[in-house]
């Protein structure tokens, strides 16, 4: 990679107490008309100082000129007022089938008890978590009925709603990247989330326990609904993670196999870096190999935190990228989140190329230790071939550790548009 330009510009000014998140698409296969879901994040203290995360608002917003002016339709809830006072909603995405236009809006829902903390193993969030989606043959005008993710083979219904998985006891959610296969179905990863640890896990080393499984998906004869197929469960065992695996991101491999790679966390008190483990499959994301670390070409390890990552393949250079917060060094935790790199995914030789690692956003002098430079959604823009990341400049004066105030979770959202050279 000779390089890249990148430009940084306001995107969603924050009202006060909220950091806007935006995630858009194309509404067809052609054109510049796009969709894009605004919602606003807030934090709520409780008296004891335990922290909540909550989705406040939500609205849509369109472009008809490519993204460079934008009309906002109104709220993009999928819920009615009644179920939002009881469940927590959280929009996971807009994506584009491609052969049919069919706009696809995912989201997740669960059930919270403030008393509990927000990330606590067994918690009412985890357990109640559920997937759900809608579909819209207009760019999303008008919507279908909501439908909540389920297996459609006999025996899975909308407790147990997928294998190994029973609503109030476990929860899992949509939180992989997605690729469409050449049969055109959908196939993207899910985390579930268990209230026990396996038995090889030491007493003290999760403070929760994630596994992963992909979910394959096509269209029902007149596109009404998605008829949903988990395969095997993925799994990533102590020592290698203290937490398992989860957030998974895909891309295809130059000889047709999919390749997984995992968030995974580790832990000084037990030696354990954080490393970012991956599978292949050669069947369509059923099966996966054993989880081995992503390396580059020279077979070292690449070090990052415990945070999201994504794939990208370009239509401008043909080339695929990984993006990460790639770092000199390992860590055990979650941190830094910083810097935001993108580098060359090699498919052929299945590693990232050392010498193309470029830095997208690093830490600004005086900002807090804790930013994060990592939830970020992405397009690639009609016509330039840029990548577009748009996320929230989050936490923008103030660590999140030493937050006690509302307010101080404000943060604007900006994009940064990547131009890749060669």
């Amino acid at each position: 990679m000779t390089g890249i330009h990148v430009t940084r510009s306001m995107y969603v000014e924050a009202p006060p107490a909220v950091a806007p998140y935006a995630k858009s698409t194309y509404v067809s296969r052609d054109g510049c008309e796009v969709l894009e879901r605004v919602k606003y994040q807030t934090m709520t203290v409780q008296a004891d100082g335990r922290k909540h995360y909550h989705e406040q608002r939500g609205y849509f917003r369109r472009s008809l000129d490519n993204g460079v002016t934008w009309k906002e339709e109104g709220a993009s809830s999928p819920l009615g007022p009644q179920e939002r006072e009881r469940l927590q909603v959280l929009s996971l995405g807009l994506i584009l089938d491609p052969r049919t236009d069919m706009l696809i809006d995912l989201f997740l829902t669960n059930e919270f008890d403030v008393t509990e903390g927000m990330f606590k193993r067994g918690n009412r969030i985890q357990r109640t978590q559920r997937t759900w989606y809608r579909l819209s043959a207009d760019g999303g005008r008008t919507w279908g009925d909501v439908q909540q993710v389920i297996d459609s083979r006999t025996g899975y219904d909308e407790t147990h709603w997928a294998p190994g998985t029973t609503w109030g006891q476990e929860g899992g959610r949509a939180t992989g990247q997605h690729l469409f296969l050449p049969d055109g179905d959908l196939v993207m990863g899910f985390t579930f989330m268990h209230p026990e640890v396996p038995a090889t896990y030491p007493p003290d080393a999760a403070a929760y326990y994630v596994t992963i499984r992909y979910a394959r998906a096509r269209f029902n004869g007149d596109c009404s609904a998605l008829e949903w197929r988990f395969g095997d469960e993925i799994a990533v065992d102590f020592p290698q993670s203290t937490m398992g695996a989860a957030e998974p991101a895909l891309t295809r491999l130059a000889d047709g196999r999919l390749y997984n790679t995992m968030r995974c966390q580790g832990s000084k008190e037990h030696g354990t870096y954080a490393v970012r483990y991956c599978t292949l499959s050669s069947d369509e994301g059923v099966t996966w190999t054993e989880p081995e670390p992503l390396v580059y070409d020279d077979g070292s390890t690449v070090w990052t935190p415990a945070s999201p990552h994504r794939f990208f393949t370009s239509s401008k250079t043909g080339k695929t990228y990984l993006l990460a917060n790639i770092l000199d060094a390992p860590v055990y935790h979650q941190h830094p989140r910083y810097p935001l790199a993108i580098a060359e995914f090699d498919p052929e030789a299945v590693c990232v190329r050392r010498d193309t690692v470029e830095v997208i956003q690093d830490l600004p002098p005086g900002a807090p230790t804790e930013r994060r430079y990592t939830n970020f959604s992405m397009r690639e823009e009609r016509g330039t071939g840029d990548l577009l990341l748009v996320m929230p400049e989050q936490p923008r004066e103030v660590d999140y550790s030493d937050m006690t105030d509302p307010e101080q979770f404000t943060a604007d959202c900006f994009q940064w548009r990547v131009a890749l050279l060669d």
